[in-house]
């Protein structure tokens, strides 16, 4: 593996140029502590919101794919999803490009992701690629950097980590590592040039900021429509086995609610692939505090294990969803977290 520098010393890596450098310079990282690697970091959580906060603030697209960190230690790559499942296994080959980073040890975040032809994230066609274990084409893009030989970058602003990252993924490109790139517009019109362009939204980060691993405001997301997770309760039977998945979501108590159903954006692979799936998990009662009313021989109830996403219109005053559409399952996440995202006010 390469080294950055003799010293470690960030200031003299001939891949940062004289603005990093004089950014690092003013850095209380120059001399950095040493600090352990880490053998874990929460990631940094992002806020849902539907207008731009008032400040200064950098965007970035947000990508449809699957949150992953990255820690490198000597000549060990670990790829982590957000909860912190070791999926380095799955992922061998993107595990061997970032072998070629030019660090002794290092935590990066980002989202790993399958491209379209014109660059489109596709999310069906990256769970296939986790289905059938085909994850050559797989993608990852970086968007943050939280430590650094020795350097723990967390209490840092993310435009000097975003730029140091930015610095050494152009000093070792990588075929399937590429830097999100900030996007120097007014946001509302990324905002709506990414959903013409089908993509999923924006995500927005305080200039400033440092990496708190919780949900405090720093990072921010506009998205395109209303889309989130939901926790499969049950499925009623139809003759292809599933007519359409019961849906379920967590309230302030930790209690799974009913949250409507989903009867669209099924394949007959899908539905074949979510009857695999789903069939150990058949169970008598439902786990719902308010089941809805019907007939025993029409549905099966499931332990609530399995997590899927959902495009949808709306979500009605009794709290159901309309015009639900499948997207996909979503292995990367557990369902006991799984709670109505919400507009929050930002402090």
């Amino acid at each position: 593996m390469h080294t950055l520098s003799g010293r470690g010393d960030l200031s003299d890596n001939p891949a940062l140029h004289s603005e990093g450098k004089a950014q690092i310079a003013r850095s209380r990282i120059v001399q950095p502590p040493k600090v352990p690697n880490p053998g874990w970091i929460a990631p940094q959580l992002v806020t849902l919101t539907t207008r731009p906060p008032q400040g200064e603030w950098r965007y970035e697209l947000k990508y449809d794919g699957y949150r992953l960190l990255v820690r490198i230690d000597g000549d060990q790559v670990q790829l982590f999803t957000k909860n912190g499942f070791d999926w380095t296994d799955r992922m061998p080959r993107l595990a061997k490009d970032l072998k070629r980073l030019a660090v002794h040890s290092a935590w990066l975040d980002g989202e790993v992701v399958i491209q379209e032809d014109d660059g489109r994230p596709a999310f069906q066609a990256l769970q296939s690629a986790f289905a059938s274990k085909a994850t050559d084409d797989l993608v990852y893009i970086a968007f943050d950097l939280l430590y650094l030989n020795g350097a723990d970058l967390r209490g840092e602003a993310v435009e000097l980590r975003r730029h140091v990252l930015e610095a050494l993924l152009e000093h070792c490109p990588m075929e399937r590592v590429r830097f999100s790139a900030t996007l120097d517009a007014d946001p509302m019109q990324l905002l709506a040039n990414a959903c013409r362009m089908n993509l999923e939204g924006i995500v927005g980060k305080r200039d400033g900021s440092r990496y708190s691993s919780a949900r405090d405001g720093a990072w921010v997301k506009l998205k395109c429509g209303n889309r989130q997770e939901f926790v499969i309760a049950g499925y009623s039977r139809a003759a292809g086995g599933i007519g359409s998945l019961l849906l379920g979501l967590h309230n302030d108590e930790g209690q799974l609610v009913y949250a409507g159903r989903v009867g669209s954006g099924f394949s007959e692979r899908t539905l074949q692939a979510l009857l695999e799936a789903l069939a150990p998990l058949a169970k008598d009662r439902p786990d719902l505090i308010d089941p809805p009313r019907l007939e025993r021989a029409g549905v099966v109830w499931l332990t609530p294990q399995q997590v899927c996403e959902v495009k949808f219109a709306e979500i009605t005053p009794a709290g159901k969803v309309r015009h639900a559409v499948f997207v996909g399952l979503r292995d990367d996440k557990p369902a006991d977290a799984i709670s109505l995202e919400s507009d929050n006010e930002l402090v």
